[in-house]
C-alpha cells in the first residue's frame, strides 16, 4: 500500500507503508483529467494543472485539519501498469477503506455556494445529493459501507454531513439498511441482500461489477479482464459459496427440504432475535450453538424456521429434529438418513441399515457423517427440547441431548426449549411481542381480515392477548372460521376468562391467556364436530404427540364410541380438518406448541400416566419459579406413584428427589434432607451405588450439607459423587464439572484455598472446552476464581476474573438486563469489595450502587439482600465523604 504525503512546500511524495500509519482516504467518481501514478514522480508543474488535482489537494487539506499526515487516493496511489499490484489492490480495497481513520467523499456534481444562507444538512443541495453520480457507481458501494467515518463534501469543499447524520437520505437513495451503514458485520446479511445493494449501479469495465463486490462478500479471486460480466459474476458466486459453505460443499451438499420444518406464514417481527442468531451462528465452520427459550407458544419454533428460510443458501445441509422424546427423535434421524442416502449413496456407514429397525445404528451413522472432516457447514435444529436431563431432576422420559449431538466440534446448532437451564450454547430469551402493530399483523394474517391496524376493537383484543403469538394466532383462526365481529369475540373471551380462571389454577397471566383463547376455540369445535373435540382432548392428554389415521384404524372395535367412529377415515379427516381450521393442529410431523388442559384432563384419571402429568407440571412450575404450585403437583404425583407403583419404584424416587430440590430452594432444609436421604436409599437399592441417578442425589446432599454448614459431610458427598461421575460419565462431562466446581466452593469455605484453586481451574478448563468461554456456567466459575484470588490477596488476578465475568454476563444477557441478573449482581458487588480493598472508594461506590439498584429492582426494597446491599452502600458513601 502506497500513501501520499504533502510537505509545507506543497510537494507530494509516495511512500510504501509496510507498517501502515494512520491515514485518510478519498472516495470520488473519476473524471477525464485525473492525476495518475506516473504523474506524481514528475515535476509538480506538469500535473498540478490537471482538473483532477483539486481532489488531491482537497484530500490533503482535510487530512491536515484532522491531524493526519498520510492519505490515499486511488487515481495515483496504484501502479495500474503492474498487473500483480492491480490485482492486490482490488482484492485489498475494502480493507484499505475499512482501516482508514476518515473517508472523505468528494461530490463533484453537488454544489453548495458560499452565499447560501441555509445550514448543511438541508436546502437546495439535497436534491443534487440524492441524484449524485456517486450513488450509481459500483466501486463506491464498498467505499460507503467499509469505513467507520464517512464525510460528504460538495465540490466547493463544504462539509454536508457524515454517514450518520445523513443516514435517512442515504438509506432512502441506496436501499441499504441502517444496520449495514452503522457497521453491523456484513456476514449478518444474506448473499441476496448484499447483492441487492449493488443493483442499479454500474462500472466502466463490465467485469468490475463483480470485482467491486469482493470486499462486500469478504472473498478474494484473480482478476481476468476480458472474461465478461457474466463469467466474472459466476466465479464470484462460486467463491462466495465456497466461503460460506466450505471447500467440501459439493461433497456434503444435501438439497434443502421442507420435511419436518413447520411453515411460518403468519410469523412477524423478531428481526432483533434473527440478527442475534445470525451473529452467533456465523463461524468458520467450528461449532456454534444457539438456544431459543421462552414460554410455550411464544414463537421459538417459528423463529428457528424463519432463520432457516432466510439463510438456507449459506449451509451445505439443513436438518430438523423433533427432540421431544425417543419416538420422534428416532423418526427424525431416520428421515435425515434417508435424505443423505438419496443424494450421497456412497455413505458406507448408512448402507444396509434398516431405517425402520436399526434406530441406534442410524443415529450413530448420521452423527458420524456430520463429524466427517470438511463437513462443517451444516445446520441442525433440535426442536421441542422441553424435557431435558438436568442434574438433580429426574423424569422417566428425560432426554440427554448430548447423546444426539455430533462428536466433532463443527457445524451450527439451534435448540428450542421452554427452559432456561439448558447448559449449552448461547441463550436467546424469546419474549412477548412488544409492538401493537406486530400483534395486529398476526391477527390480520390469521383471521384473513384486513384493515385491523386502524380497528379500535382489534386493538382492544390484542391488548388483552398481551403480545402472545399463539394466543393471537388462535384468536385469528377462530375469527376466520366463525362469522362474528371482533367486538363479540372479545366479549366471549372476557366471559370465558372469568369462567375459566374461577375453575382452574393456571398460574401465570400468559397461561390463562392461552387457555382462554383455546377454550373459546374448543367450545366452538364441540358444537361443529364433537368427534374433533373428543380427538383434541384425548390428544392433549398424550402431550400432543404426532398422531395419524392408522392409530384409530388399528383400534377399530375397541374403546368408546367416538374412537370407533374415528376409525373411519372420512370421519378422521373431517375432524382433523376442523381442528386445522381453528389453528389447533398442523398437518406436519412437527406439532405446534399448544398448551391445553393437561391438568384438568389428568385430574379425571387415576393411573400412572396422570401421575406423570402431575410430576411434569411440577417440573414446569418449578422452572417458572412457582414453587408453591410445584410442591402441590409433586405431592399429588408422589401420592399416586406410591399407590400405583410402590414407595421404592424409581419413578416414585424421582419425584422424591424433585421434592428435595424444591424444599432446598424454599429454604426448608430439614424437609429437603429427608427427601434426599429417602431418594438415596431407594436409588442405592434399586439402581446401585454408582448409578448416575444415585450420584446426582449424592451431589444434592453435598449441596444441602454445605448450606447447613456441615462441611465435613458435604465433602464426603462431593468426593463420592465426583469419583462416581468420573467413572460413569468421564472427567470432562458437564455434570462431573459441576461437582468439581462445588468442591471448589466447599474448599474455599474451609479455608483450603490451594485445593479450591485446583478445583476451580479444572472446572474452568473443562467448561471452556465443553460449553465455551462465554457460557454462563463458565462465567460462574470465573467469578468464583475471582473470589478465591481476592481471599488469597491476589487482587490483580481477582480483578481480571471479575471483569471477565461481568463482560461475559453483559454479552450473555444484554447490557440492559445485566443489572437484574443475579450472578452479574454478585459480580458487581464483588468488584465493589475489590475496589475497596484496592483503596479506590469512588469506583467501589459505583459498583455497589449498581448492585444495590439491581437487587432492589429484582427483589424489592424489603428483601434482606437488598437491605444488606443498602447498608454496604451507605458505609461506602460515608467513607467517600470522609
Amino acid at each position: 500500500m502506497r500513501l501520499l504525503q504533502r510537505d509545507n512546500a506543497n510537494n507530494y511524495t509516495l511512500t510504501a507503508a509496510d507498517n501502515t500509519p494512520p491515514y485518510a482516504i478519498l472516495s470520488h467518481t473519476w473524471g477525464a483529467d485525473e492525476v495518475v501514478y506516473t504523474d506524481i514522480k514528475a515535476r509538480p508543474s506538469e500535473w498540478q494543472q490537471k482538473v483532477g488535482y483539486c481532489k488531491i489537494q482537497f484530500c490533503a487539506d482535510q487530512a491536515k485539519r484532522h491531524g493526519l499526515q498520510h492519505f490515499w487516493v486511488d487515481t495515483c496511489c496504484i501502479d495500474k501498469s503492474d498487473g500483480i499490484e492491480l490485482q492486490t489492490a482490488i482484492n485489498s480495497m475494502f480493507r484499505w477503506y475499512r482501516d482508514a481513520k476518515r473517508c472523505y467523499v468528494y461530490l463533484s456534481d453537488v454544489s453548495y455556494p458560499s452565499t447560501s444562507s441555509q445550514p448543511p444538512g438541508v436546502g437546495s443541495w439535497e436534491a443534487a445529493f440524492r441524484g449524485s453520480r456517486w450513488f450509481t457507481r459500483g466501486w463506491t458501494l464498498q467505499e460507503l459501507i467499509a469505513p467507520q467515518t464517512v464525510e460528504f463534501y460538495s465540490k466547493e469543499g463544504v462539509f454536508l454531513g457524515d454517514k450518520r447524520s445523513l443516514e435517512a437520505v442515504i438509506r432512502d437513495v441506496t436501499g441499504i439498511p441502517a444496520r449495514a451503514l452503522r457497521g453491523t458485520p456484513l456476514s449478518d446479511f444474506t448473499t441476496s441482500e448484499r447483492e441487492a445493494w449493488a443493483r442499479n449501479r454500474e462500472t466502466k469495465y463490465e467485469e468490475d461489477m463483480a470485482y467491486s463486490l469482493l470486499g462486500i462478500f469478504g472473498v478474494h479471486m484473480p482478476l481476468i479482464y476480458g472474461e465478461g460480466r457474466e463469467q466474472a459474476q459466476r466465479r464470484l458466486r462460486e467463491e462466495v459459496q465456497r466461503s460460506v459453505q466450505g471447500t467440501h460443499h459439493n461433497k456434503f451438499s444435501i438439497s434443502f427440504s421442507l420435511s419436518g420444518v413447520p411453515e411460518t406464514p403468519h410469523f412477524v417481527a423478531r428481526d432483533g432475535e434473527v440478527a442475534e442468531m445470525r451473529r452467533v451462528l456465523c463461524s468458520d465452520g467450528s461449532r456454534r450453538v444457539v438456544v431459543l427459550h421462552g414460554l410455550g407458544g411464544i414463537g421459538k419454533t417459528q423463529l428457528a424456521a424463519t432463520y432457516i428460510n432466510r439463510y438456507r443458501d449459506e449451509y451445505s445441509a439443513i436438518f430438523w429434529l423433533n427432540i421431544k422424546d425417543e419416538a420422534p427423535i428416532q423418526q427424525s434421524f431416520a428421515r435425515i438418513a434417508t435424505q443423505i442416502l438419496e443424494q450421497n449413496a456412497d455413505v458406507g456407514s448408512l448402507k444396509g441399515l434398516d431405517l425402520q429397525q436399526d434406530h441406534d445404528k442410524i443415529t450413530q451413522a448420521v452423527k458420524a457423517w456430520l463429524s466427517l472432516p470438511g463437513n462443517t457447514r451444516w445446520l441442525i435444529v433440535y426442536d421441542n427440547y422441553d424435557n431435558p436431563q438436568l442434574p438433580g431432576r429426574k423424569t422417566d422420559a428425560a432426554v440427554n441431548i448430548h447423546q444426539f449431538l455430533p462428536m466433532a466440534c463443527q457445524g451450527s446448532i439451534v435448540i428450542t426449549t421452554r427452559l432456561s437451564q439448558i447448559d449449552i450454547g448461547h441463550h436467546i430469551r424469546i419474549e412477548k411481542l412488544k409492538s401493537e402493530h406486530d400483534s395486529l399483523q398476526i391477527l390480520s394474517n390469521t383471521s384473513g381480515r384486513n384493515g385491523l391496524q386502524d380497528d379500535s376493537d382489534a386493538k382492544d383484543l390484542v391488548r388483552e392477548l398481551d403480545g402472545l403469538p399463539l394466543a393471537l394466532a388462535t384468536a385469528g383462526a377462530y375469527l376466520k372460521r366463525a362469522p362474528i365481529s371482533i367486538r363479540k369475540y372479545l366479549r366471549y373471551y372476557q366471559e370465558s376468562w372469568v369462567r375459566l380462571t374461577g375453575n382452574l389454577h393456571l398460574g401465570s397471566y400468559a397461561d390463562r391467556t392461552l387457555a382462554t383463547t383455546w377454550q373459546l376455540s374448543y367450545e366452538h369445535v364441540q358444537t361443529q364436530n364433537p368427534l374433533a373435540a373428543h380427538l383434541l382432548q384425548w390428544w392433549a392428554y398424550f402431550n400432543n404427540e404426532d398422531i395419524w389415521f392408522g392409530l384409530f384404524r388399528a383400534r377399530s372395535g375397541m374403546g368408546p364410541v367416538w374412537m370407533e367412529q374415528l376409525s373411519e377415515e372420512l370421519n378422521f379427516n373431517d375432524a382433523m380438518g376442523v381442528l386445522h381450521d381453528y389453528g389447533l393442529v398442523e398437518p406436519t410431523t412437527i406439532f405446534q406448541e399448544i398448551q391445553g388442559y393437561i391438568e384438568s384432563v389428568a385430574s379425571q384419571e387415576s393411573d400412572v400416566s396422570s401421575d406423570w402429568a402431575f410430576n411434569s407440571l411440577g417440573d414446569l412450575y418449578s422452572d417458572q419459579g412457582k414453587l408453591g404450585e410445584a410442591e402441590k403437583m409433586y405431592l399429588r404425583a408422589l401420592d399416586g406413584y406410591e399407590k400405583a407403583l410402590g414407595p421404592d419404584h424409581t419413578s416414585t424416587l424421582d419425584t422424591v428427589n424433585n421434592l428435595g430440590i424444591l424444599y432446598l430452594r424454599q429454604g426448608k432444609l430439614s424437609e429437603a434432607e429427608k427427601m434426599y436421604l429417602r431418594a438415596l436409599d431407594g436409588y442405592e437399592k434399586a439402581l446401585g451405588p454408582d448409578h448416575t441417578s444415585t450420584l446426582d442425589t449424592v451431589n444434592n446432599l453435598g449441596i444441602l450439607y454445605w448450606r447447613q454448614g456441615k462441611l465435613g459431610e458435604a465433602e464426603k458427598m462431593y468426593l463420592r459423587a465426583l469419583d462416581g461421575k468420573e467413572k460413569a460419565l468421564g472427567p470432562e462431562h458437564t455434570s462431573t464439572l459441576h461437582t468439581v466446581n462445588n468442591l471448589g466452593n466447599l474448599y474455599s469455605d474451609q479455608g483450603k484455598l490451594d485445593e479450591a484453586e485446583k478445583m476451580y481451574l479444572r472446572a474452568l478448563d473443562g467448561k471452556e472446552k465443553a460449553l465455551g468461554p462465554e457460557h454462563t456456567s463458565t462465567l460462574h466459575t470465573v467469578n468464583n476464581l475471582g473470589i478465591l484470588y481476592s481471599d488469597q490477596g491476589k487482587l490483580s488476578e481477582a480483578e481480571k476474573m471479575y471483569l471477565r465475568a461481568l463482560d461475559g454476563y453483559e454479552r450473555a444477557v444484554g447490557l440492559d438486563k445485566v443489572t437484574t441478573y443475579r450472578p452479574a449482581i454478585n459480580t458487581l458487588s464483588n468488584l465493589g469489595s475489590l475496589r475497596s480493598k484496592q483503596g479506590n472508594v469512588g469506583q467501589a461506590r459505583q459498583y455497589y450502587q449498581r448492585a444495590y439498584d439491581g437487587l432492589d429492582q429484582l427483589l424489592g426494597p424489603l428483601h434482606p439482600a437488598v437491605q444488606s446491599a443498602r447498608h454496604t452502600l451507605e458505609l461506602t458513601n460515608t467513607a467517600c465523604v470522609k
